[in-house]
Protein backbone atom coordinates (compact mmCIF):
# COMPACT_ATOMS: atom_id res chain seq x y z
CA UNK A 1 0.00 0.00 0.00
CA UNK A 2 2.99 2.23 0.46
CA UNK A 3 3.79 1.98 -3.32
CA UNK A 4 0.02 2.49 -4.53
CA UNK A 5 0.13 5.99 -2.12
CA UNK A 6 3.50 6.98 -3.81
CA UNK A 7 2.21 6.55 -7.15
CA UNK A 8 -1.03 8.31 -6.50
CA UNK A 9 0.52 11.01 -4.59
CA UNK A 10 2.88 11.99 -7.77
CA UNK A 11 -0.35 11.68 -9.86
CA UNK A 12 -2.86 13.74 -7.19
CA UNK A 13 -4.79 11.24 -6.84
CA UNK A 14 -6.39 10.38 -3.30
CA UNK A 15 -5.45 6.86 -2.33
CA UNK A 16 -7.98 6.55 0.83
CA UNK A 17 -9.56 3.15 1.33
CA UNK A 18 -8.27 1.77 -1.51
CA UNK A 19 -9.96 -2.02 -2.68
CA UNK A 20 -7.53 -4.22 -4.34
CA UNK A 21 -9.36 -5.77 -7.04
CA UNK A 22 -6.13 -8.66 -8.43
CA UNK A 23 -2.75 -9.06 -7.63
CA UNK A 24 -1.48 -11.77 -10.38
CA UNK A 25 0.02 -10.62 -13.19
CA UNK A 26 -0.80 -6.86 -12.41
CA UNK A 27 -1.84 -5.38 -8.50
CA UNK A 28 -5.00 -3.61 -9.46
CA UNK A 29 -7.01 -1.30 -7.01
CA UNK A 30 -9.99 0.63 -6.93
CA UNK A 31 -9.68 3.91 -6.19
CA UNK A 32 -13.21 5.01 -4.49
CA UNK A 33 -11.98 9.18 -3.75
CA UNK A 34 -10.58 9.12 -7.55
CA UNK A 35 -13.75 7.35 -9.18
CA UNK A 36 -10.60 5.28 -10.61
CA UNK A 37 -8.27 2.46 -10.80
CA UNK A 38 -5.01 2.27 -10.87
CA UNK A 39 -2.74 -0.85 -12.20
CA UNK A 40 0.29 -1.62 -11.27
CA UNK A 41 3.11 -3.75 -12.73
CA UNK A 42 6.62 -4.04 -11.58
CA UNK A 43 9.07 -3.45 -15.07
CA UNK A 44 12.08 -3.03 -13.53
CA UNK A 45 12.70 0.40 -15.13
CA UNK A 46 12.61 -1.35 -18.65
CA UNK A 47 12.52 1.27 -21.28
CA UNK A 48 10.51 -1.12 -23.17
CA UNK A 49 7.55 -1.67 -21.06
CA UNK A 50 7.05 1.55 -20.67
CA UNK A 51 6.46 2.60 -23.80
CA UNK A 52 4.13 -0.07 -24.03
CA UNK A 53 2.31 0.74 -21.01
CA UNK A 54 2.38 4.77 -22.94
CA UNK A 55 0.80 2.82 -25.94
CA UNK A 56 -2.04 1.09 -24.04
CA UNK A 57 -3.34 4.37 -22.90
CA UNK A 58 -2.68 6.28 -26.62
CA UNK A 59 -4.67 3.66 -28.10
CA UNK A 60 -7.50 3.13 -25.72
CA UNK A 61 -8.47 6.63 -26.02
CA UNK A 62 -7.90 6.14 -29.78
CA UNK A 63 -10.89 3.79 -29.73
CA UNK A 64 -13.27 5.40 -27.08
CA UNK A 65 -12.88 7.91 -30.05
CA UNK A 66 -14.63 5.43 -32.26
CA UNK A 67 -16.76 4.17 -29.84
CA UNK A 68 -15.50 0.30 -29.46
CA UNK A 69 -16.13 -0.66 -25.43
CA UNK A 70 -12.66 -0.09 -23.59
CA UNK A 71 -11.52 0.73 -20.16
CA UNK A 72 -10.63 5.00 -20.60
CA UNK A 73 -7.45 5.98 -19.23
CA UNK A 74 -8.03 9.30 -16.73
CA UNK A 75 -7.55 12.32 -18.94
CA UNK A 76 -6.40 14.48 -15.96
CA UNK A 77 -3.91 12.31 -14.90
CA UNK A 78 -0.18 12.46 -16.68
CA UNK A 79 0.61 8.14 -17.81
CA UNK A 80 2.26 6.83 -16.72
CA UNK A 81 4.29 7.31 -13.69
CA UNK A 82 7.00 5.08 -12.97
CA UNK A 83 8.24 4.40 -9.17
CA UNK A 84 10.88 2.34 -8.04
CA UNK A 85 10.53 0.10 -11.01
CA UNK A 86 6.90 -0.06 -10.91
CA UNK A 87 4.72 1.46 -13.78
CA UNK A 88 1.32 2.80 -13.08
CA UNK A 89 -1.49 4.00 -15.17
CA UNK A 90 -4.40 4.96 -13.97
CA UNK A 91 -7.99 4.15 -15.40
CA UNK A 92 -12.08 5.22 -15.00
CA UNK A 93 -13.79 2.91 -13.07
CA UNK A 94 -16.01 1.27 -14.47
CA UNK A 95 -19.01 0.31 -11.55
CA UNK A 96 -20.57 -3.51 -12.85
CA UNK A 97 -24.18 -3.96 -13.93
CA UNK A 98 -26.63 -5.11 -11.48
CA UNK A 99 -27.48 -8.07 -13.16
CA UNK A 100 -23.11 -8.43 -14.13
CA UNK A 101 -22.57 -11.73 -15.54
CA UNK A 102 -19.05 -13.30 -16.31
CA UNK A 103 -18.28 -12.88 -20.40
CA UNK A 104 -18.02 -16.32 -21.99
CA UNK A 105 -16.12 -17.61 -25.05
CA UNK A 106 -18.93 -16.06 -28.09
CA UNK A 107 -18.66 -12.78 -25.88
CA UNK A 108 -14.84 -12.22 -26.27
CA UNK A 109 -15.43 -13.42 -29.95
CA UNK A 110 -17.34 -10.97 -31.09
CA UNK A 111 -15.72 -8.23 -28.97
CA UNK A 112 -12.31 -9.77 -30.96
CA UNK A 113 -13.95 -9.82 -34.61
CA UNK A 114 -15.07 -5.94 -34.31
CA UNK A 115 -11.55 -4.95 -33.04
CA UNK A 116 -9.56 -6.98 -36.01
CA UNK A 117 -11.65 -5.41 -38.45
CA UNK A 118 -10.71 -1.55 -37.15
CA UNK A 119 -7.93 0.00 -39.41
CA UNK A 120 -4.44 0.39 -37.73
CA UNK A 121 -4.56 3.69 -35.29
CA UNK A 122 -2.55 6.38 -35.98
CA UNK A 123 -0.12 5.36 -33.07
CA UNK A 124 2.98 3.71 -33.21
CA UNK A 125 2.56 0.19 -32.41
CA UNK A 126 4.84 -2.11 -31.18
CA UNK A 127 5.52 -5.76 -32.68
CA UNK A 128 3.44 -8.59 -31.08
CA UNK A 129 6.29 -10.04 -28.30
CA UNK A 130 4.61 -13.91 -27.88
CA UNK A 131 7.06 -14.30 -24.85
CA UNK A 132 5.64 -11.15 -23.10
CA UNK A 133 7.64 -10.24 -19.73
CA UNK A 134 9.36 -13.56 -19.58
CA UNK A 135 12.65 -12.89 -20.51
CA UNK A 136 12.67 -10.14 -18.30
CA UNK A 137 11.40 -11.35 -15.22
CA UNK A 138 13.57 -14.44 -15.80
CA UNK A 139 16.75 -11.64 -15.67
CA UNK A 140 15.23 -10.28 -12.59
CA UNK A 141 13.98 -13.01 -10.68
CA UNK A 142 17.01 -15.69 -10.82
CA UNK A 143 15.91 -17.47 -7.49
CA UNK A 144 12.81 -18.60 -8.68
CA UNK A 145 14.16 -20.94 -10.54
CA UNK A 146 16.32 -23.93 -9.93
CA UNK A 147 19.27 -23.93 -12.59
CA UNK A 148 18.22 -26.79 -14.24
CA UNK A 149 14.75 -25.18 -14.65
CA UNK A 150 16.20 -21.78 -15.63
CA UNK A 151 18.52 -23.57 -18.61
CA UNK A 152 15.62 -25.32 -20.16
CA UNK A 153 13.02 -22.47 -19.90
CA UNK A 154 15.86 -20.14 -21.87
CA UNK A 155 16.34 -22.66 -24.16
CA UNK A 156 12.68 -22.89 -25.12
CA UNK A 157 12.63 -18.92 -24.88
CA UNK A 158 15.68 -18.77 -27.74
CA UNK A 159 13.93 -21.09 -29.91
CA UNK A 160 10.47 -19.58 -29.81
CA UNK A 161 11.43 -16.40 -30.22
CA UNK A 162 14.32 -17.80 -33.33
CA UNK A 163 11.15 -19.44 -34.72
CA UNK A 164 8.55 -16.71 -34.09
CA UNK A 165 10.06 -13.93 -36.98
CA UNK A 166 9.72 -16.42 -40.12
CA UNK A 167 6.82 -18.60 -38.81
CA UNK A 168 3.52 -18.99 -41.03
CA UNK A 169 0.38 -17.83 -39.69
CA UNK A 170 -2.80 -18.48 -41.11
CA UNK A 171 -4.02 -16.49 -43.52
CA UNK A 172 -7.26 -15.93 -42.43
CA UNK A 173 -5.39 -14.03 -39.17
CA UNK A 174 -3.66 -11.33 -40.77
CA UNK A 175 -1.48 -8.83 -38.99
CA UNK A 176 -2.74 -5.53 -37.74
CA UNK A 177 -4.03 -4.16 -34.02
CA UNK A 178 -4.35 -6.77 -31.74
CA UNK A 179 -5.07 -6.83 -27.58
CA UNK A 180 -2.11 -8.86 -27.14
CA UNK A 181 -3.84 -10.89 -24.36
CA UNK A 182 -6.93 -11.58 -24.65
CA UNK A 183 -9.49 -13.98 -22.59
CA UNK A 184 -12.79 -13.37 -20.63
CA UNK A 185 -11.10 -12.75 -17.73
CA UNK A 186 -9.99 -8.67 -19.57
CA UNK A 187 -13.61 -8.41 -20.13
CA UNK A 188 -15.90 -6.38 -17.07
CA UNK A 189 -19.44 -6.14 -16.95
CA UNK A 190 -20.85 -3.43 -16.95
CA UNK A 191 -24.98 -2.07 -17.13
CA UNK A 192 -24.15 -0.85 -20.86
CA UNK A 193 -22.29 -4.66 -21.78
CA UNK A 194 -18.95 -5.45 -21.45
CA UNK A 195 -15.52 -3.35 -22.19
CA UNK A 196 -11.90 -4.61 -22.26
CA UNK A 197 -9.55 -4.03 -19.80
CA UNK A 198 -5.52 -4.63 -19.64
CA UNK A 199 -4.09 -3.20 -22.85
CA UNK A 200 -0.58 -3.42 -21.43
CA UNK A 201 0.50 -5.90 -24.69
CA UNK A 202 -1.63 -4.11 -26.87
CA UNK A 203 0.72 -4.19 -30.34
CA UNK A 204 0.95 -5.30 -34.22
CA UNK A 205 0.81 -8.87 -34.99
CA UNK A 206 -1.01 -12.20 -36.55
CA UNK A 207 -4.43 -12.08 -35.30
CA UNK A 208 -4.04 -15.60 -33.87
CA UNK A 209 -2.39 -14.29 -31.21
CA UNK A 210 -5.17 -12.92 -29.83
CA UNK A 211 -7.56 -16.03 -30.29
CA UNK A 212 -4.48 -18.75 -28.79
CA UNK A 213 -5.47 -17.61 -24.67
CA UNK A 214 -8.82 -19.21 -25.16
CA UNK A 215 -7.00 -22.44 -26.78
CA UNK A 216 -4.50 -22.41 -23.47
CA UNK A 217 -7.43 -22.50 -21.48
CA UNK A 218 -8.67 -25.54 -22.99
CA UNK A 219 -5.55 -27.42 -22.92
CA UNK A 220 -4.08 -26.47 -19.83
CA UNK A 221 -6.69 -24.72 -17.48
CA UNK A 222 -9.25 -26.79 -17.92
CA UNK A 223 -12.16 -25.35 -19.79
CA UNK A 224 -14.73 -27.57 -21.54
CA UNK A 225 -13.40 -28.11 -25.43
CA UNK A 226 -16.55 -26.74 -26.40
CA UNK A 227 -15.61 -22.99 -25.40
CA UNK A 228 -12.48 -23.15 -28.03
CA UNK A 229 -15.70 -24.37 -30.72
CA UNK A 230 -17.85 -22.00 -29.45
CA UNK A 231 -15.22 -19.22 -29.89
CA UNK A 232 -13.93 -19.95 -33.35
CA UNK A 233 -17.42 -19.93 -34.44
CA UNK A 234 -18.92 -16.40 -32.89
CA UNK A 235 -15.05 -15.38 -34.93
CA UNK A 236 -15.72 -16.88 -38.24
CA UNK A 237 -12.71 -19.00 -38.50
CA UNK A 238 -12.56 -22.94 -38.59
CA UNK A 239 -11.50 -24.10 -35.29
CA UNK A 240 -9.47 -27.04 -36.79
CA UNK A 241 -7.04 -23.89 -37.62
CA UNK A 242 -5.18 -24.80 -33.74
CA UNK A 243 -3.54 -27.45 -35.84
CA UNK A 244 -1.77 -24.67 -37.93
CA UNK A 245 1.73 -25.06 -37.32
CA UNK A 246 1.92 -21.23 -36.30
CA UNK A 247 -1.00 -21.59 -33.93
CA UNK A 248 1.19 -24.18 -32.51
CA UNK A 249 3.95 -22.31 -31.90
CA UNK A 250 1.84 -19.28 -30.46
CA UNK A 251 0.68 -21.83 -28.18
CA UNK A 252 3.97 -22.72 -26.68
CA UNK A 253 4.90 -19.52 -26.47
CA UNK A 254 1.98 -18.97 -24.37
CA UNK A 255 2.48 -21.92 -22.12
CA UNK A 256 5.67 -20.48 -21.18
CA UNK A 257 4.69 -16.62 -21.27
CA UNK A 258 1.91 -17.48 -18.45
CA UNK A 259 4.68 -18.17 -16.25
CA UNK A 260 5.50 -14.57 -15.69
CA UNK A 261 3.59 -13.83 -13.19
CA UNK A 262 4.55 -16.65 -10.71
CA UNK A 263 8.22 -16.09 -11.43
CA UNK A 264 7.33 -12.27 -10.07
CA UNK A 265 5.58 -13.94 -7.17
CA UNK A 266 7.38 -16.96 -5.98
CA UNK A 267 10.32 -15.50 -3.72
CA UNK A 268 7.01 -14.02 -1.36
CA UNK A 269 4.07 -16.29 -2.50
CA UNK A 270 4.48 -20.16 -1.09
CA UNK A 271 1.06 -20.91 -3.79
CA UNK A 272 2.74 -18.99 -6.42
CA UNK A 273 6.34 -20.67 -5.94
CA UNK A 274 3.95 -24.61 -5.77
CA UNK A 275 2.09 -23.51 -9.02
CA UNK A 276 5.33 -22.63 -10.77
CA UNK A 277 7.23 -25.54 -9.94
CA UNK A 278 4.45 -28.03 -10.70
CA UNK A 279 4.16 -25.95 -14.29
CA UNK A 280 7.92 -26.19 -15.01
CA UNK A 281 7.52 -30.44 -13.70
CA UNK A 282 4.93 -31.02 -16.35
CA UNK A 283 6.65 -28.82 -19.03
CA UNK A 284 9.63 -30.76 -19.12
CA UNK A 285 8.20 -33.84 -18.92
CA UNK A 286 5.47 -33.19 -21.19
CA UNK A 287 2.96 -34.04 -18.76
CA UNK A 288 0.04 -33.06 -20.26
CA UNK A 289 -1.71 -31.78 -16.56
CA UNK A 290 -4.02 -29.22 -16.00
CA UNK A 291 -2.84 -26.08 -13.72
CA UNK A 292 -4.41 -23.81 -11.88
CA UNK A 293 -4.53 -20.40 -11.59
CA UNK A 294 -5.09 -18.73 -8.11
CA UNK A 295 -7.18 -15.78 -7.79
CA UNK A 296 -4.34 -13.63 -6.35
CA UNK A 297 -0.57 -14.09 -4.36
CA UNK A 298 -0.14 -13.05 -0.85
Amino acid sequence: MILLQQVCAAAGLDARDAVRLAGRANAVYRLPHANAVARLRQTHNSPEWDRRMATSVKVTRWLAERDYPTVQPLDAVPQPVTVNGWTVTFWQYEPPGEDATSANATDLARLLRRLHTLQNPPIELPATDPLGSLPIDLHQHPEALTTQQRDWLLRRCADIAAAYPTAPMPPELDHGLIHGDAHTGNLIPTCGGYVVCDWDSVSHGSRAQDLIPSLYRVVRLGSPRSTWLEMCSAYGIDPDLEHHPGMQLLYRAREIRALAAYVRAASRSVAAKAELDKRMRTLMTGEDAIWHAPQGFQ
